[in-house]
């Protein structure tokens, strides 16, 4: 018996991947919201008092003046200054400054209140980072005699002089001196009064320049008297006398 003839395997097509049919989209959560804008009203609102002792230094950040609004506030804030200063306190607070809220401090300042915006807590590194590596040295008391003494000797009151720019002061110097340096320029003289000339007086002289000139009968010239012989002379013959011989 003959076997039945072999069928050729067709080539197997390649599997599509399957795919889940896409999940039903969830519910849309509520929108957020908008952020309020902050308002910059221009007041300071103050929440606690504190003890000036307890600001840190790495806090502060920038000075400013505050000054009472009108005449109407001007009561309030005496009051709350001169209740500062009795206390001892400074009021801390919150301030909009170039549309950004920031923390402030506020202490008497002779008439007026001084305020100092705040760093934000995390702009404000810890030291203990930075101090951990430091050791503890025990130091001679004959070395620590005379650092003492040094700083006795360079101790003074606090100067704002101090605090000049010196790269500024040397700038400006220079400047100066390149100025200085340049030729200078010709200071224009002021006329003087009297080479000051009458506009009208000036045009009048055109105008009678420019009038024209009367006419009159003209001069008639005498006639010309030729000179001839005159009477009883003798008359001379212009023509040569001839020679006799």
């Amino acid at each position: 018996m003959k076997s039945p003839p072999r069928r050729e395997e067709e080539p197997l097509a390649p599997a599509e991947p399957k795919t889940r049919p896409d999940p039903m989209p969830a519910s849309a959560a509520p929108a957020a919201p908008a952020p309020t804008p902050i308002e910059n009203n221009r007041t300071i609102e103050i929440d606690r008092f504190i003890p000036r002792a307890q600001v840190d230094a790495r806090y502060l950040d920038t000075p400013y003046y505050v000054v009472p609004r009108d005449e109407v506030g001007e009561e309030a804030f005496a009051v709350i200054r001169d209740a500062m200063r009795a206390k001892d306190v400074v009021g801390m607070g919150r301030v909009v400054l170039a549309r950004r809220e920031r923390p402030i401090i506020v202490e008497p300042m002779g008439n007026g209140i001084r305020g100092i915006t705040l760093r934000y807590s995390h702009e404000v590194r810890d030291e203990a980072s930075y101090f951990a590596e430091i050791p503890n040295l025990t130091l001679p008391d004959e070395m620590l005699r005379v650092a003492q003494h040094i700083v006795e000797t360079k101790m003074s009151d606090f100067d704002p002089a101090f605090l000049e720019d010196r790269y500024r002061a040397v700038l400006i110097s220079k400047l100066k001196e390149k100025r200085a340096e340049l030729p200078k320029k010709a200071v224009p003289t002021t006329p003087s009064a009297q080479n000051v000339i009458s506009l009208m007086d000036v045009l009048k002289r055109s105008l009678a320049a420019e009038r024209p000139v009367a006419r009159t009968s003209p001069t008639k010239p005498a006639p010309r008297r030729v000179a001839g012989p005159s009477r009883g002379a003798p008359k001379r013959s212009t023509a040569r006398a001839r020679k006799t011989g």
